[in-house]
């Protein structure tokens, strides 16, 4: 099998730690022979939760999709600030005015609802002094309300339909979610999970629920990377413990490979008669390096 890297330039030497490969070294190797996942699949939003998108989402709707207030106040032509407006009706979130707008007039207008077509700016209620059916607005020198268009928002203002939301590769978080539901996305392209099988080496592990005998202790890295690769969002495919023979853990191998993307074991990698791991590698494939410096971990 041809590797996608040189090899030239990495360090298998078998010494102790000064020759030991650091741990970004290490993390740049493993990045370089990595092949990203290609593979597609549409979701449910509800599902999609953690998971990677796999093509740009573009918008399908203007955000907002009407001109509207952006304030509880009074609706009004900026050309009739500073004088005293018959007020007409009301707007409210969902329930726009239905009537006309007239010279001389307001409407009362609630924080999101539509503006009426013949209003441009709203005026905050609070600098608003009302007296029965009339609106008492200030002038326009007042520096809450001293531009047109004060306190609305325009069709499309934070996004314009067919503009690009969120790019290819965009993990999905809980605010992307509520992003996409306003935009009234209910499916999304996003890339197949990565599937890691994982097992445990040791004649001496015990799994949870079994009695320990003398010298064995429970398993418990399987459960960390568990965890850990959940938190990932990965499909795991839990292997159990194999037992220490070069046959047992061969097998092993070839199974977890078959089946998965990525294959992790805990155990059986340093230099013990027991410790097969590292010979099986080298039989089934190659081995780029097997010690880096840190603590804890190291082979």
């Amino acid at each position: 099998m041809n590797s996608p890297a040189s090899l030239r330039e990495l360090s298998c030497a078998d010494d102790y730690d000064p020759n030991s490969m650091s741990v970004e070294k290490a993390r740049e190797t493993i990045h370089r022979f990595l092949v990203p996942i290609a593979a597609t699949e549409r979701v449910a939003i509800r599902t999609s939760l953690g998971r990677v998108l796999a093509q740009d989402m573009t918008s399908p709707i203007d955000v907002p999709g009407h001109r509207n207030s952006a304030m509880d106040g009074y609706a009004v032509r900026h050309a009739e600030l500073g004088q005293s407006l018959k007020i007409v009706g009301t707007a409210l979130a969902g329930k726009p005015y239905a009537g006309v707008m007239g010279a001389g007039e307001c409407v009362r207008i609630m924080t999101g609802a539509v503006m009426p077509v013949e209003a441009d700016t709203c005026v905050m209620q609070e600098v608003v002094t009302r007296k029965e059916s009339t609106a008492e607005i200030p002038a326009a020198q007042d520096a809450k309300i001293k531009f047109k268009g004060q306190n609305t928002r325009d069709r499309g203002e934070d996004i314009k339909a067919g503009a690009v939301v969120f790019k290819k590769g965009r993990l999905i978080r809980a605010a992307e979610l509520g992003l996409l539901a306003s935009l009234g996305v209910n499916e999304l392209s996003v890339y197949r999970k990565l599937r890691v099988a994982f097992f445990s080496t040791g004649d001496e592990l015990k799994s949870i629920g079994q009695p320990l005998g003398l010298g064995e202790i429970y398993d418990s890295n399987r459960y960390t990377l568990f965890g850990m690769l959940q938190k990932l969002g990965c499909e795991v495919m839990d292997m159990g413990v194999v037992i220490d023979e070069p046959a047992a853990l061969e097998a092993a191998f070839a199974a977890a490979s078959s089946a998965a993307d990525v294959v992790m074991t805990s155990g059986g990698v340093s230099v013990g008669e027991a410790d097969y791991i590292k010979l099986m590698l080298d039989k089934m494939g190659e081995v780029l390096f097997w010690k880096i410096a840190m603590k804890p971990g190291r082979p």
